[in-house]
């Protein structure tokens, strides 16, 4: 499920930056460092309130928040093509990648405790998580190009959405003490 939002997230900026660098913008590559930068703060800032709101709320629902926020993300790329705006739909990459970031460790903690395997299924997981950022740009750029970037976005809001609904269906709460579906 972590390896469908990387799935999605990692296709957007590319294809944002190449829609960018179409439109001749003089201050171009001055957007493009700011979405690059911005969620990187982002994630700096909430990293901290992420953790410590996962003790008291629980894993699941700052995950669905977080899955929620990709999908959002995407849709909005779909209609925002002014680059200061563009600015500000950029920053939901950071509020996902805080939440993502910080909640796969703490969900990895939750589910080996005392198993002995923590290193190998982050291990795993990132690997996973690798696989799917990596292919992502490939099947993202053969849809935007036989269909257009309005159906490149809403497909990686679409496989969001896909990765949302198994995430609420299938996962349960994994904070320790709070073992509830």
């Amino acid at each position: 499920m972590l390896g469908v939002v990387h799935f999605s997230n990692a296709s957007l900026l590319p294809l944002v930056s190449q829609n960018l660098g179409q439109s001749k913008e003089a201050w171009g590559p001055l957007f493009m460092a700011g979405l690059v930068i911005g969620p990187q703060v982002m994630v700096a800032l909430l990293a901290p309130w992420v953790g410590y709101w996962s003790e008291l709320w629980g894993r699941k629902p700052l995950l669905l928040a977080g899955f929620t926020t990709e999908a959002l993300r995407g849709v909005l790329f779909t209609f925002v093509t002014d680059p200061s705006q563009l600015l500000f739909v950029q920053l939901l990459d950071g509020i996902t990648g805080a939440i993502v970031t910080v909640l796969t460790i703490l969900i990895i903690a939750d589910l080996t405790t005392g198993t002995g395997r923590f290193n190998l299924t982050q291990g795993v997981v990132g690997t996973l998580t690798g696989i799917a950022a990596a292919i992502s740009t490939g099947v993202t750029g053969l849809i935007v190009q036989q269909m257009g970037d309005v159906v490149g976005f809403l497909s990686m809001a679409g496989i969001t959405c896909v990765g949302l609904a198994a995430l609420w269906t299938l996962l349960p709460e994994t904070r320790p003490g709070k073992y509830v579906d």
